[in-house]
């Protein structure tokens, strides 16, 4: 369901579960500017296009595109866009408190551990083993993951570049594209990311609970 402030201003969410719920909020400068939320539980806010100020009790910040901070549950929070759009994703970890710090801490694709893999998929991981993995991947131009499912964990996906050439392959070979709102994928669900495009594409994979165990390849079935 999605609550509207204004013409271009509005929140709504995308998916809720018993590991995590997602919101997305859209706020235009010229008709509401600020919004003030508190979270019962720890959470994760990313910038996907614009800048927004963040102001709590004892501490105010600034984030932009591609930049993200964790939010201590119960924190006071006000959102203020300082562009003319400001886009951003609040990804709350049902039922974990386990943040006691009240100040934020930030991060970036770009500024974290960077892998690179063989087959051309760069990685910049945050890694938090009590709410869950946080990464910006990149997948080479036309690339096909092998398909693959996580036991215990659901996954987000958002990608960053608007432009439709992110889509996934399910189980059944039904595919479907990505929209800019994301994708949750749901524990147990084998997958399969495609890059369709002839440049990089990269996207924002959050996924709880922190998987124990490595992605499981899906083994194809004799024809």
């Amino acid at each position: 369901m999605k609550a509207t402030f204004g013409q271009d201003s509005w929140q709504t969410i995308i998916h809720h579960s018993d590991r995590m719920r997602v919101y997305e909020i859209q706020l235009a400068m010229n008709e509401h500017a600020n919004h003030n939320f508190a979270f019962p539980f720890d959470s994760l806010l990313t910038v996907t296009d614009g800048q927004v100020f963040l102001e709590s009790p004892i501490e105010e910040t600034t984030l932009k595109a591609n930049q993200a901070a964790w939010l201590t549950h119960n924190q006071s929070m006000r959102c203020v866009a300082v562009s003319p759009i400001a886009r951003l994703f609040i990804i709350v970890f049902t039922n974990q408190t386990s943040r006691h710090k009240k100040k934020f801490e930030r991060f970036a694709s770009g500024t974290e551990h960077k892998h690179e893999l063989g087959s051309g998929i760069t990685h910049w991981t945050v890694e938090n083993k009590t709410l869950g993995k946080v990464e910006w991947v990149m997948l080479p131009a036309n690339h096909v993951e092998p398909a693959y499912y996580l036991k215990d964990s659901e996954q987000f996906i958002l990608p960053l570049n608007h432009d439709d050439s992110l889509s996934i392959i399910y189980d059944d070979n039904r595919q479907e594209t990505i929209t800019e709102s994301g994708i949750v994928i749901e524990q147990g669900s084998s997958r399969s990311l495609v890059n369709q495009a002839n440049k990089p594409i990269t996207f924002l994979s959050v996924t709880t609970p922190y998987p124990k165990h490595s992605r499981i390849l899906k083994l194809k079935g004799p024809h």
